[in-house]
């Protein structure tokens, strides 16, 4: 009886010890989990909602959004901008504006969302960047096309509109050129490595939309 009581209080403590190993491992791989999981979601909450969305939906989204520009273009050129233009052609400063800012609005408000979105509140940060990119959508509304050049409209208001426009279209060179003067200003000849900040990023915005109204102001009036 001695040795069977030994031997059978070894082999319960034997199986309290596996079973407290087990259930270690079942706590620390339950741990692991969920730690999985919450880093998963925090970077679900940093991805925009279009990447949210699954393949087929990112391609409805898509397809939705070339059709509004679409028409939304023959829709501004060939009923919104006659009416503004009408209405504020009398003056030719702001016509000039008025003109410019359906495009050259866009990258003043890109920049204006760059230079704050770091140090303004959540709920700011993310009402600048809906109006970007909500812009955005209307600048691109405004790519010239043969219908467009037959809109007739007050000079200078046209000014302002020819400008924003062909600032659109001419987007990806200003970023080639940017791109160009970066690298070689500050990568090359002041030696500093860093990419530009999201801050310099909105001045170079600012900076862009600016010259475009500059020259809708200054382009010649025949």
């Amino acid at each position: 009886m001695g040795k069977n009581g030994r031997r059978k209080r070894r082999q319960a403590a034997a199986q309290v010890q596996r079973s407290e190993a087990w259930a270690e491992d079942f706590r620390a791989r339950h741990a692991a989990r969920s730690a999985t999981r919450q880093k998963r979601a925090v970077a679900d909450k940093r991805l925009n909602w279009f990447t949210r969305l699954g393949n087929g939906s990112q391609v409805l989204v898509a397809l939705g959004g070339i059709t509004a520009v679409v028409v939304g273009h023959f829709a501004l050129w060939g009923a919104v901008l006659p009416a503004l233009g009408a209405a504020v052609g009398r003056v030719p400063v702001v016509s000039t504006v008025a003109g410019w800012l359906f495009g050259g609005g866009a990258f003043l408000a890109w920049g204006v969302y760059a230079i704050n979105e770091k140090t303004a509140r959540p709920a700011t940060a993310q009402a600048l960047g809906t109006t970007a990119w909500v812009w955005s959508g209307v600048a691109c509304m405004m790519v010239p096309s043969s219908y467009a050049n037959d809109i007739s409209l007050p000079v200078d208001f046209w000014a302002g509109a020819y400008a924003s426009a062909y600032g659109v279209v001419a987007t990806p060179l200003a970023l080639g050129v940017v791109a160009l003067g970066w690298w070689l200003l500050v990568n090359k000849l002041a030696g500093h490595k860093e990419e530009p900040s999201s801050q310099a990023v909105g001045w170079i915005c600012v900076g862009y939309a600016t010259l475009l109204l500059v020259w809708g102001s200054t382009l010649l009036r025949t």
